[in-house]
């Protein structure tokens, strides 16, 4: 994964004022990282009600001139509003990849862009933009690899010391029923008997740093020794999948979060209506066809 784009970076690429590949590559960060797509978001949104403010005629409020004066005087030395405007006019007509936010067919005086800044600056006291800008807050993130690690490191003392603390409820029946509110409208105890595997318990669980929820275990019937593992959480905005490339034979975008010094095993991730599922397969090799039944199933449920 890259790294994320700085603050500056989205602005530029809000402002239009990236290369065609410039503003390509941010592109693809944001889609990367989600709370800098937050960010973004939120850029575009503040950029686009500016944009609607200085068109809709409103006189600013009183005082705001000399404001400007003085914000622009103390900034770069500005002697008087004609030097400004020769500061800070619109862009040539030369053709753009992106054309910057305030450059509409009505061309918005410099004088107007300038006072547009101060009032992003005092949107907290004129309150034109809704939400006061202060009290803005990304949804908060939940790094993935730290709930695959959770997850999978209960798989491991499962498979070494039995059915471990999921066993309140032993039968799919008793499952099914107990655990109703944590496996969601579209949930259930999923039949993989005939993929060699046989439900042997369940309960709830709790899956740093998501909110509690249940997990499921099976077993391997016959020559199958492996286990199956599979946590339900709640879903939140700061958890979300992008799809992992190769995992094309699944219906729901699926991540998989590979095995390393900190996750014991392998674990595929998605997301379904208000559940996120993250499963942890023995047999590697049986991973994505038990993925694909329990997504069939999922989509089969689904109102």
């Amino acid at each position: 994964m890259s790294n994320p784009p700085t603050a500056k970076e989205i602005r530029l690429f809000c402002d239009g004022e990236l290369s065609l590949p410039e503003a390509a590559a941010i592109e693809s960060k944001l889609r990367e990282h989600p709370q800098a797509n937050a960010l973004g978001d939120f850029e575009r949104d503040l950029k686009q009600r500016v944009a609607t403010a200085l068109k809709d005629g409103s006189a600013p409020p009183a005082g705001l001139a000399d404001r400007v004066r003085e914000a622009l005087a103390a900034g770069g030395g500005v002697a008087d509003e004609a030097d400004s405007v020769g500061r800070i006019g619109p862009p040539s007509d030369a053709p753009a990849p992106h054309r910057a936010w305030w450059k509409a067919p009505l061309h918005a005086n410099a004088f107007a862009v300038a006072a547009s800044l101060v009032l992003v600056a005092g949107a907290v006291l004129f309150g034109i933009f809704g939400q006061p800008i202060d009290a803005y807050r990304p949804p908060a993130m939940i790094d993935i690899s730290e709930a695959a690690a959770a997850v999978a490191a209960e798989h491991m003392g499962t498979r070494a010391g039995g059915q471990g603390r999921a066993s309140r409820y032993s039968t799919p029946e008793d499952a099914g029923r107990g655990l109703a509110g944590y496996l969601g409208k579209a949930g259930c105890v999923y039949d993989l008997r005939d993929l060699g595997y046989k439900f042997v318990g369940g309960d709830t669980c709790e899956v740093p740093p998501c909110e509690p929820g249940c997990h499921l275990i099976y077993r391997g019937t016959g020559a199958k020794k492996g286990v199956i593992s599979l946590h339900v959480v709640p879903r939140s905005e700061g958890l979300q999948t992008r799809g992992t490339v190769g995992l094309n034979v699944l219906p729901l975008p699926t991540d998989k979060i590979a095995r390393d010094a900190n996750c014991q095993m392998d674990v595929l991730v998605w997301n379904h209506g208000d559940r996120c599922y993250l499963l942890s397969v023995c047999i590697r090799q049986d991973a994505e066809d038990i993925a694909l039944r329990m997504q069939k199933a999922l989509l089969a449920g689904s109102p």
